[in-house]
């Protein structure tokens, strides 16, 4: 076929070359050419070798050019070796033609990309892209780049979400999957959430990003209540070491706490311990389900040795219990040693920590306002709020269980500005 189009075009070139010599001589030295309405044309009725060059060029591009031997559309065999085998299609990056001697042109009609999408023309037709645009299905990606990065290139919206791929990428999503980390969230709603759409648990506290959201937590955030346990150990009830948090809640300030006593020193009822919690439980403290804070107490036993607090060997006493006596819960729960004392104070405790001891010596109600007072020191650490005490930060001077002095019966509530520092700041380490 190629080879009849090339023989027609050389017969209109020599028909209208003998008409122009029939209607005039053509001078030698000027070779401009008269036309039919006698102004001067410099070029050829064919628009010159430029022109021919680009209808065959067309051709070619269009598929209507020699296929291999055996399959030209005239019935015959291909012939690669006329006149129109000697040019080969200009790509669309501008290369010059591919010469028989360099290639053939099967090999270089193989390789001619006309619109410059990173696609041949024969590859384009085998995946049903169009060849002369880059960019078939309009999405903004080339043809090219979508097969090499696994999208459609005849689908604007190769995942269906109702995103083109090229804004997928654009903005950090992928083209190819509505929930790319597959955790129950789709693309669009983990951007609404400002989570990562390629991580399951963006904030790795545990709770994947979708159970979060049903839950309720805040899945960029590890710990939504404050009380410095991640969200997933308290959805499990345990932490990753296997520490047990009984009745804990994502959603709520849970405060564990372990009370031990030395040798000969009587415990406590089961009462005293109920009288603590309550008093945490009405502390005005807001939190995502309710108020207050949840402290969970229990009694681990007694400890053999006899040491007594004597003012100055605080931390020597926390090495040498907190670890030892708390196992796998130390660095979650709270530990109280009930002791003998060698000083009037009657407790002392970690401002901002997890250890505190209490005189074995103290009345009931000193050692429950003792308990709750040490504990608070825990979790409040350095006091910011308005009414903290000028000369010590560490006590509240405007009243409450915070006040320098310890008086069971008076004082036995908390401020509303500490109230608001815990629920700002959440528990102190």
């Amino acid at each position: 076929m190629r080879r009849v189009l090339a023989m027609a075009l050389l017969g209109m070139v020599v028909v209208a070359g003998v008409g122009a010599l029939g209607a005039s001589a053509v001078d030698d030295v000027d070779d401009t050419h008269a036309t039919p309405n006698g102004s001067a044309d410099s070029s050829s009725p064919l628009g010159g070798t430029n022109g021919s060059d680009a209808l065959l060029e067309k051709i070619d591009q269009w598929g209507f050019g020699a296929g291999p031997a055996g399959s030209g559309t005239d019935g015959g065999a291909a012939d690669e070796t006329g006149p129109t085998a000697e040019r080969a299609p200009i790509g669309a990056n501008g290369s010059e033609p591919v010469s028989p001697e360099s290639g053939g042109s099967n090999a270089s009609a193989d390789s001619l990309d006309s619109d410059g999408d990173g696609l041949s023309d024969v590859r384009e037709r085998d995946v049903g892209t169009e060849p002369f645009d880059p960019d078939t299905d309009g999405d903004g990606l080339a043809d090219g780049h979508e097969l090499d990065i696994g999208t459609d290139p005849l689908d604007p919206d190769t995942d269906g979400d109702g995103v083109s791929d090229a804004r997928e990428l654009e903005r950090g999503t992928s083209p190819k999957s509505i929930d790319a980390d597959a955790d129950g969230l789709t693309d669009e709603r983990e951007l609404d959430l400002g989570t990562d759409p390629f991580d399951p648990d963006t904030d790795d506290d545990g709770l994947g990003d979708w159970q979060e959201v049903n839950v309720g937590t805040d899945p960029l955030d590890p710990d939504t209540d404050g009380d410095r346990l991640l969200d997933g150990w308290e959805y499990a009830e345990e932490t990753a070491a296997g520490a047990a948090l009984p009745d804990s809640d994502p959603l709520a300030m849970d405060l564990y706490v372990q009370v031990d006593y030395v040798r000969g020193v009587d415990t406590e009822s089961e009462a005293f311990y109920d009288r603590i919690e309550s008093e945490f439980e009405e502390m005005p403290i807001r939190r995502p389900n309710e108020t207050g804070i949840d402290v969970h107490v229990r009694e681990g036993g007694y400890i053999n040795d006899t040491a007594a607090y004597t003012g100055e060997n605080f931390r020597s006493l926390k090495d040498e219990y907190y670890g030892d006596r708390l196992g796998a819960r130390a660095g979650v729960y709270h530990h109280v040693v009930v002791t003998e004392f060698a000083t009037d104070e009657v407790g002392y405790g970690d401002v901002g920590g997890r250890f505190s001891v209490v005189d074995a010596d103290a009345a009931t109600e000193t050692r429950r306002h003792v308990v709750v007072h040490e504990l608070l020191h825990n979790v409040v650490g350095r006091i910011e709020a308005p009414g903290a005490c000028d000369d010590d930060p560490h006590h509240y001077c405007d009243g409450g269980w915070l006040t320098p002095r310890i008086t069971p019966g008076e004082n036995e509530y908390l401020p509303g500005p500490l109230a608001g520092e815990i629920e700002r700041e959440g528990f102190q380490p």
